[in-house]
C-alpha cells in the first residue's frame, strides 16, 4: 500500500502567505484597471454630450443649447441653472424647492432630441412654448410675441420612467445642488437634477467682462460669448460643461471671491475618480478631457506670475485687449 504525505503547518502557512502576497499586488493593479474604465466611460458620455453641443448649433444657427429657467414676453423667470440643457427629469424634490424654479423637466431639455432620437419624451401637463427671442432691454413687453416658457408640471411616473445613462459618469455618487456646495449623501447629480455634468456658469460673476445689470440680458450676453468663444480663444480651452467638482475647485474659496493664497497653499479636493482636483471636462470643439485643475483659478495657468498665461482650460471669458486675473 503506498502512503500519502499531508502539508505541514510550515507549508501552509507558507502558500498562505504566497496567495495573500499576490492579492496584494494584483488588487492595486486591479482597482487601477476599473478606475480608469469608469474615467473612460465619462469621457465618452462627454464627447456624446459635446457631439449633440456641434449637431445643435449647425441645426440652428449657431444657437447654444443653454436657456432660462423659464420665460415671460422675452424675460428670464426663476433664474438659471446648470443642468437645464439635457438629460432626464428631476427628482421630486425640486417640485416645490424655489417654488419649482429649477425643476427642468426632459421634455424641455434641447440636447435630447440630439442624443436620444429613438426616445419619445413625454409633454409635461401646461407646457406652453411660444414665440421667440428674448425682448430688447430684458423686462417683459407685454404683446410683443417675444418668448414665453412654462414648463409644465410632471407625473410622479414621468420623473421615473426616463433614463438617459449618457447623462451619468460611473464617478457621480453624491449631489452638490441642493445644497451646494455641500453634498447630500444618498443621491446622485444624475438621480437628483437628470445629469452628472453641468454647463460652466462661472463666467456669471466674472469682474471684467463688462456684462449688463439686468438679469436676462446678462444670461444672454454670456451665451452670446460663448457661441463666440472660438474667436476669443482660438486654441478651443473654453470649457462648456464639467462634472460637479469643478466647480467646487474653481469657485474656492467662493463664488466670485478671489484669493491671495499662493497655489501651493491652496487646499486640494478629492475628485470623482480617487484623484485630487482632477475633472472631466467637456471643451466647445467637442474634445473631452481629464485634467489636473487648479484650486480657486477660473483658468489653467500657464504661469503663476505676470503676465499671466492660459494652458490646458478656461472657464471664463479672455477678451482681447483685457488682462486676465490673478490665477
Amino acid at each position: 500500500m503506498r502512503k500519502t504525505r499531508a502539508f505541514t503547518l510550515i507549508e501552509l502557512l507558507v502558500v498562505i502567505a504566497i496567495i495573500a502576497l499576490l492579492i496584494g499586488i494584483l488588487l492595486p493593479a486591479l482597482s487601477k484597471a476599473r478606475n480608469a474604465s469608469r474615467i473612460t466611460i465619462s469621457l465618452n458620455n462627454v464627447r456624446q454630450i459635446m457631439l449633440g453641443f456641434s449637431t445643435y448649433r449647425s441645426e440652428n444657427k449657431d444657437q447654444i443649447p443653454m436657456y432660462g429657467t423659464g420665460y415671460n414676453e422675452g424675460a428670464i423667470t426663476g433664474g438659471w441653472d446648470t443642468w437645464n440643457y439635457g438629460g432626464k427629469n428631476c427628482d421630486v424634490f425640486w417640485q416645490t424647492y424655489g417654488g419649482g424654479a429649477f425643476d427642468d423637466p426632459a421634455f424641455y431639455r434641447r440636447l435630447n432630441n440630439y442624443l436620444y432620437t429613438g426616445v419619445t419624451i413625454e409633454r409635461p401637463t401646461g407646457h406652453v412654448d411660444v414665440g421667440q427671442g428674448s425682448s430688447p432691454n430684458g423686462t417683459p413687453q407685454p404683446g410683443r410675441k417675444y418668448w414665453t416658457l412654462v414648463r409644465g408640471t410632471l407625473t410622479p411616473a414621468q420623473r421615473t420612467s426616463l433614463e438617459m445613462p449618457a447623462y451619468r459618469s460611473p464617478g457621480d455618487k453624491t449631489t452638490r445642488q441642493r445644497q451646494w456646495p455641500a453634498e447630500t449623501p444618498g443621491v446622485s447629480s444624475y438621480d437628483d437634477v437628470g445629469t452628472s455634468y453641468h454647463t460652466n456658469m462661472k463666467w456669471w460673476s466674472q469682474q471684467n467682462a463688462n456684462l449688463p445689470s439686468n438679469f436676462t440680458m446678462r444670461f444672454d450676453a454670456g451665451v452670446r460669448r460663448i457661441r463666440l468663444a472660438s474667436e476669443f480663444d482660438p486654441t478651443n480651452k473654453f470649457v462648456w460643461i464639467n462634472d460637479q467638482i469643478t466647480d467646487v475647485i474653481a469657485n474656492w474659496p467662493g463664488v466670485g471671491q478671489q484669493t491671495t493664497v499662493p497655489i501651493p497653499q491652496r487646499p486640494l479636493f478629492m475628485g470623482e475618480f480617487g484623484e485630487k482636483n482632477k475633472s472631466v471636462l467637456g471643451f466647445l470643439d467637442a474634445r473631452a478631457e481629464y485634467v489636473k485643475m487648479t484650486t480657486g483659478s477660473l483658468y489653467d495657468p500657464a504661469r503663476d506670475t505676470p503676465p499671466y498665461g492660459v494652458g490646458k482650460y478656461i472657464f471664463i471669458f479672455n477678451l482681447p485687449g483685457t488682462s486676465l486675473p490673478p490665477p
